[in-house]
């Protein structure tokens, strides 16, 4: 269905791959991260979740961000980087089913959301460094806020079946225990996460089938004898060399703190929505609700760039992603406020997050280098998973108030705004040499 789609939609055999590998995926992220683990942990849990959460989330973004720079760099090599994309996505499929698992404690659940995550994310890294090769520069905001739009719709659509065991358990189930008695079977909540879980696995790994199969790596370097050895003296090269790449480096600081409070915001609302006494129904609905409004709102962003640019987009994001901050601590007082916060995600989350890889994508130099870039790309960003979730818990933790925690975010988006301002900006650069030519 989405494959006939995107192709009258005038998109190639290997853009419509590639934005197919967003519509599986994010169906994980919705179902799983987004949703049933944190409702689920909330449930088996002693004390506070959310801290739990929070810590989980830090310990798999420290190890990735760690590891991402000597991998993207050794997947510049030819044919390295489906390689290592296959060993990542199998590693976050195998632990995702792993966690569907209905007789595991909360500390295995914890250490297998762990794997799982490294798997999920470690995919990504060399998933979005494939964009250079199924599209170039013109094509790059269009094809990725694409993957961001489609995303959401392939996240929401499955989503709705997905959820009915769990659904099932939340609605009629027994008021203690949460388990549903059909005849002589009885639906636990524990069974009912599972069984909701492993089918948005399942769906990940059938729309990864495609870019597995039609997505080849065609910027690259040729292969050498001693390719880990010459990952790191190629990556200590980059580092030394810091003035030449100053402008990525720049965007990458700025990328750090503004994408920290989204990441955060995706991966902690359910959790800090639970603690400010929002229950599961209204979650569920409030998240079905901002990957509807998410989809049009990111192709619209796409649209945007080209009237406006990628970076008074990305300023547009960031003063968004304020809003949504202010409104989450207002929730506690006033539980109405959720619906603002669903909109302006919704409105904002896709749209900062695709100009920001199309945009990362135009200040690659060198695009045989995309994965090594790619690498420092999720180091920054995996870093900022880490800061938030901390930051937060730390705050919850002293404090006792989960709405001073999300207020933490707000000096990290600022930072983020102050850094961009001393990014070069290449579209503009472009459009002067134009205009001087003229």
């Amino acid at each position: 269905m989405f494959t006939k789609i995107l192709t009258k939609l005038g998109f190639t055999k290997e853009e419509t791959s590639w934005i197919l590998y967003d519509v599986g995926n994010s169906a994980q992220v919705l179902t799983t991260c987004t949703v049933i683990f944190p409702l689920l942990i909330a449930k088996i849990t002693p004390g506070d979740s959310s801290v739990y959460v929070g810590w989980a989330n830090a310990i798999y973004a420290i190890i990735l961000a760690l590891i991402s720079p000597v991998l993207g760099t050794m997947a510049d090599y030819k044919d390295k980087k489906m390689r290592m994309f296959k060993f990542f996505l199998y590693m976050g499929i195998f632990g995702g089913f792993a966690l569907a698992l209905p007789f595991i404690d909360y500390k295995m659940a914890l250490l297998v959301f762990v794997i799982a995550m490294l798997g999920y994310n470690g995919s990504i890294i060399f998933y979005d460094a494939f964009i250079v090769d199924v599209c170039d520069d013109e094509r790059v905001d269009k094809v990725s806020a694409a993957g961001y739009a489609w995303g959401y719709i392939g996240s929401v659509l499955p989503f709705l079946i997905f959820v009915i065991p769990f659904a099932a358990v939340t609605l009629f189930g027994d008021k203690v225990t949460g388990d549903l008695v059909i005849g002589s079977f009885t639906l636990t909540y524990r069974m009912a996460c599972g069984i909701t879980m492993g089918l948005a696995v399942l769906w990940w790994w059938i729309y990864s089938r495609p870019m597995l199969k039609n997505v080849k790596q065609k910027n690259y370097h040729e292969p050498v004898p001693h390719v880990i050895k010459e990952s790191f003296a190629h990556l200590w090269h980059t580092f030394r060399d810091v003035k030449k790449n100053k402008n990525i480096f720049l965007f990458c600081i700025s990328y750090f703190f503004y994408i920290d409070c989204v990441n955060t915001v995706i991966k902690m609302a359910v959790s800090l929505a639970t603690e400010m006494g929002i229950t599961d129904t209204m979650s569920l609905v409030v998240v079905i609700f901002i990957n509807i409004i998410a989809c049009p709102f990111s192709i619209l962003f796409g649209k945007l760039v080209g009237n406006f640019g990628s970076k008074k987009m990305i300023y547009a994001g960031i003063i968004g992603y304020i809003g949504v901050v202010g409104c989450g601590a207002m929730i506690q007082s006033n539980p109405s406020f959720i619906w603002l916060v669903a909109l302006l995600v919704g409105m904002f989350q896709g749209g900062i997050q695709s100009v920001s890889r199309s945009y990362f994508a135009k200040l690659i130099p060198d695009k045989a280098d995309s994965n090594e870039f790619f690498g420092f790309f999720s180091v920054f960003s995996n870093f900022s998973a880490i800061l938030g979730p901390i930051a937060v818990s730390i705050i919850i933790m002293i404090t006792g108030e989960t709405r001073y925690g999300i207020l933490g975010l707000i000096p990290m988006m600022v930072l983020g705004m102050i850094f961009l301002m001393f990014v070069k900006d290449p579209e503009s650069e472009q459009k002067f040499r134009k205009k001087k030519k003229v």
